[in-house]
């Protein structure tokens, strides 16, 4: 952990990576409200690598100026900023938050044929925005494959421009760095196609690499892991995986032995992919319209029956003649009271005529015969 802020600015809190041609810091920002975090990455220590000051400075300039064509591209990190402290070398990027593609390619979990071809789609389309702009990746490998937790996209990070001529200067200058370590810095064994390995990469190195991460996704077992042809060097790993054969032809195709008999570029197998790419988005299309289509539905449904079915019930209780309505205990109960009671004031003033009559009012006038003369 460093102590002192780089540039008298950024504040390394978090090693990430350490190599002998690069170390990776997690740093914030002190300059900045709340101090937003970024990643350094300190080119060439010179406690690693005994290269003079002028070449390590040359070979900066080369890579700075190499990121920087990638301009504000969306899947890549962005280049924020470059400075050198005290003779060493530092690039600032984009600080991407998520996690490697390492963490997804589990030992022994296979991926469908359509989680493949989604990845292929996805960091195929980088490539080829990355080898437009004259650039190669030389190190593709699931722990430069990160998914973004924004949007859950694929974003290829982690270039190394200048790999090249590192090589070539470890294979003159025999004195710097054992020349068993040249091949750390093209690429990662198992991903590293043979041209790769010579120190001489090519646009569709990159494709090898993605095709061998591909086979590995579908089989679940590490590149280093699978037979080879004795004979052709060809990767042998169809038998243990469940895949289309014209699907399998194209993965082939990327991970060809010989450079020359692979796709030329990334473009090339996007097109390979195509229909595989069409009937998925096809089925992704026909899935959300048949989901669409019943949520409609149900809702549709729903609303229905909670308008129409008060309305059906007046419809239906409209010729019923009864004024007790249906399932109405207490209505009912309250209409056989007053029946009741009616019934029993009549009895009981019936009975009480026939127990009191009325009485007969006799005439208090005389009668005629009765006059005196």
């Amino acid at each position: 952990m460093l102590i002192k802020l780089l540039s008298e600015r950024y504040q390394v809190v978090q090693v990430l990576s350490q190599g002998m041609f690069c170390k990776t810091y997690m740093a914030e920002d002190t300059h900045l409200p709340h101090r937003p975090t970024c990643v350094i990455k300190h080119f060439l220590p010179s406690s690693e690598i005994s290269i003079p000051v002028e070449i390590r400075r040359r070979l900066f300039n080369r890579e700075t100026q190499a990121l920087q064509k990638l301009g504000d591209y969306d899947l890549v990190p962005h280049l924020l900023t470059y400075f050198e402290d005290d003779q060493e070398f530092y690039l600032v990027q984009q600080f991407i938050e998520g996690h490697t593609l390492s963490t997804e390619l589990q030992p022994g979990y296979c991926w469908s044929q359509s989680q493949v071809i989604q990845l292929l789609r996805e960091v195929l389309e980088i490539l080829d925005f990355v080898h437009s702009h004259g650039l190669i990746h030389r190190d593709v490998k699931p722990s430069n494959i990160m998914r973004r937790t924004s949007d859950n996209r694929l974003v290829l990070i982690d270039f190394g421009a200048v790999k090249p001529i590192l090589t070539q200067l470890v294979k003159v200058q025999k004195n710097l760095v054992p020349i068993e370590y040249s091949t750390i810095a093209i690429g990662t064994p198992g991903y590293m196609p043979s041209e790769q390995q010579r120190g001489r990469p090519k646009p569709n190195s990159d494709i090898y690499a993605l095709g061998m991460i591909a086979i590995q996704a579908l089989t679940g077992l590490h590149p280093t892991q699978l037979p080879e042809n004795r004979k052709t060097g060809e990767i042998i790993w169809q038998h243990l995986a469940e895949v289309n054969v014209e699907f399998a032809a194209v993965i082939n195709k990327m991970v060809c032995y010989h450079s020359q008999d692979r796709y030329k570029s990334a473009k090339e197998v996007l097109e390979a992919l195509l229909p595989y790419i069409n009937a998925q988005d096809a089925t992704l299309l026909s899935t959300f319209s048949s989901q669409s289509t019943l949520s409609a539905y149900q809702s549709h449904s729903i609303l229905s029956s909670t308008i129409s079915t008060p309305l059906l019930e007046k419809q239906t209780s409209t010729p019923e003649t009864s004024l007790i309505p249906k399932n109405s205990p207490l209505v009912v109960g309250l209409v056989i009271g007053v029946v009741s009671g009616l019934i029993l004031m009549v009895v009981s003033y019936w009975s009480l005529q026939i127990i009191s009559p009325e009485p007969n009012i006799q005439n208090s006038l005389p009668t005629p015969g009765n006059i005196n003369r």
